[in-house]
């Protein structure tokens, strides 16, 4: 914990500057909707919305969990003492920045006064990708900063090749996330997915190349490699103890996440409320619904934005039939109700088939009246 202790100040100032947000949730909440927008489509329309109690004080204190989080790590298991003082110095304030860019993207967004959330998103996303190339090549051998796999771990001459080419390709893509700013909104999700692959997988593939080209001239063994390994596991024992503790517990988090939640349906005096787990509340009044239908055997779609688990399908759809339609249900091929709202479509549905009837009956006689 040596380095949390030299920079206790650092740590202070950070954790403040993550939870500043919370100044914005506090004093700029008047100026705000209840709900903001915190995802948007391919057409640049907002299409999925948070209370922004949740994004100006809960997503700050998570921030500031992780950020406390990854500190103590490093300081556990990084027994580098020969560190590159502004790449620690890098890792006190990505977290704190992040909050503050996060929090006033979506505070302008809710004031009107930023159009092209993702054009927005991609300039700071190639921002983000320079400092970190400029950064790389001076990143020494750890365990907790940089490219840890195999080669780089076992060899520092390839830790040290492999991280100034990884700098190289983190400017390039950075620089081309900026040039791709002002491309149709339906070409970014496919140019990020590119930007990420090449930078997590070029580095890979030119560290094992180097790991060969070492091998062929003579310059390193398979059982130097092998040796090297084996001792750096050997020597942080920390480090394989903690991996053990926290894969587990990962594996548990996902499998909850991916197999728990429910929609809660409130048929209220003037409107239809669904409350998901994972996903924002959605209110619809009666008097904007224009149809109500009784689907036996479900309906179909492909998510293009929102959440979708072994139990729930939540967000905004598309199919043949509706084109984009927003859906509340589970999964499977279960009984849903299809409403028509504004000529929009909303598919809902309740936990089991009976429970679904008695809702489609209940709204049904709330329409009527």
């Amino acid at each position: 914990m040596e380095l949390i202790k030299r920079n206790k100040g650092k740590m202070i100032a950070s954790s403040i500057v993550i939870l500043l947000p919370m100044l914005i949730g506090i004093f700029g909440q008047k100026l705000l909707p209840e709900e903001l927008a915190v995802h948007w489509g391919l057409n640049g329309d907002a299409d999925g919305f948070m209370r922004s109690s949740v994004v100006f004080f809960v997503f700050p204190a998570i921030m500031l969990v992780f950020h406390w989080l990854c500190m103590i790590l490093t300081a556990v298991l990084d027994q580098n003492a020969g560190q590159n003082k502004k790449m620690f110095g890098l890792m006190f304030w990505i977290m704190p920045m992040f909050s503050l860019v996060f929090s006033g993207i979506m505070f302008a967004a809710a004031l009107g006064t930023i159009a092209k959330i993702p054009a927005v998103a991609f300039a700071i996303f190639g921002v983000l990708f320079v400092v970190l190339g400029n950064y790389m090549p001076k990143t020494a051998q750890n365990l907790t900063l940089g490219i840890k796999i195999k080669w780089t771990l076992a060899n520092e001459e390839n830790w040290n090749a492999t991280h100034r080419f990884a700098g190289k390709v983190y400017v390039v893509m950075g620089l081309l996330s900026l040039a791709a700013m002002p491309l149709p909104m339906k070409a970014f999700p496919f140019v990020l997915l590119g930007i990420v692959l090449v930078a997590v997988f070029a580095p890979v593939i030119y560290s094992y190349c180097f790991y060969k080209k070492q091998i062929r001239e003579g310059k390193a063994t398979k059982q130097d490699y092998q040796s090297s390994h084996q001792k750096l596991v050997k020597n942080n024992k920390i480090a394989v103890i903690v991996l053990a503790v926290m894969i587990p517990l990962i594996m548990v988090f996902v499998i909850v996440l991916m197999f728990t939640g429910k929609i809660e349906t409130s048929v209220g005096k003037d409107a239809l409320t669904l409350d998901a787990t994972y996903w924002s509340e959605l209110t619809v009044k009666y008097e904007e619904i224009d149809s109500v239908e009784y689907r036996e055997n479900g309906v179909d779609g492909v998510r293009m934005s929102g959440f979708g688990s072994g139990k729930l399908l939540l967000g905004h759809f598309q199919n043949e039939e509706f084109g984009n339609y927003t859906r509340y249900t589970y999964t499977g091929d279960a009984p849903c109700i299809v409403l028509t709202v504004n000529e929009k479509i909303i598919v809902i549905s309740a936990e089991n088939e009976q429970s679904t009837k008695e809702l489609y009956e209940n709204l049904l006689a709330k329409i009527s009246k």
